[in-house]
Parts: C-alpha cells; structure tokens; sequence
C-alpha cells in the first residue's frame, strides 16, 4: 500500500475526542521536493495479526507519525493502551489487545525509525 502525500496540503483528522471526523487541510512548513512525496505502508507497517487494526483505529484521531517516531518500550505501550481505550470504544477488548500486542511487538526501540517526507512529520504536533 503506497500514500502519496501532495506538496500542497495534507489531510489530518481532528475532533477525536468528541468523536467527530472532520478533515482539515494543513499546509506542510517545509517546502519540499517536487510532486507528491510517497511513502510505502507495507515497509513501515509490517504484515501481522494487528497491522489493519492500528492502520483503521489508531489514523482516525491522528496520523501514524507518532506510532512509527516514538518507538516506545513494551510498558510505555502498555502505558499508552489504558490512556487510548477510552477513545478508541470501537474495538473489543481482545481487538484492543492484539492492537497493543502489535505496537509493541513491531514499533519499539529495537527497530529503526523508517525514513519519512518532511511534510508528513510536521503533520504530527502532538500525541
């Protein structure tokens, strides 16, 4: 699966947590290369039990920046699950579990930060 992200504006979704999907354009700071930067989710999101349901749950409130940037420990995903349940009611609990097995399993310290277009990281301002 392959994003292209154009030079002009991307879309991030905002109003998560009251539960509204609004799209709003952002306008990147950085000019960058011409044409749409792209980026390969299937080199970044590797193939596993819990891939579709980071891919569909965790964009719906904001981009997969801070997923594949943080790379947190095994507890801080742990730590993230109980901050996140709240907001993502729409998965069961064992869904939910294997999500958080998934992060924790393939975006952790030990793995390298995937390169990525610079108007896709100033996308992320926050967590």
């Amino acid at each position: 699966m392959v994003l292209k992200w154009t030079t002009a504006f991307l879309f991030v979704l905002t109003g998560c947590s009251q539960g509204r999907r609004e799209q709003t354009a952002v306008t990147p700071m950085v000019a960058s290369q011409p044409g749409p930067a792209k980026v390969n989710l299937d080199e970044i999101f590797p193939a596993g039990r819990g891939r579709e349901l980071a891919l569909n749950n965790c964009t719906t409130c904001h981009t997969f920046v801070p997923i594949v940037v943080l790379r947190m420990s095994k507890e801080a995903w742990e730590r993230n699950s109980r901050d996140h349940r709240e907001r993502v009611k729409a998965l069961g609990d064992a869904d939910f579990k294997i999500l958080y097995q998934y992060l924790a399993a393939n975006f952790n310290p030990e793995r390298p930060v995937p390169k990525l277009p610079p108007e896709l990281l100033e996308t992320w301002t926050s967590y």
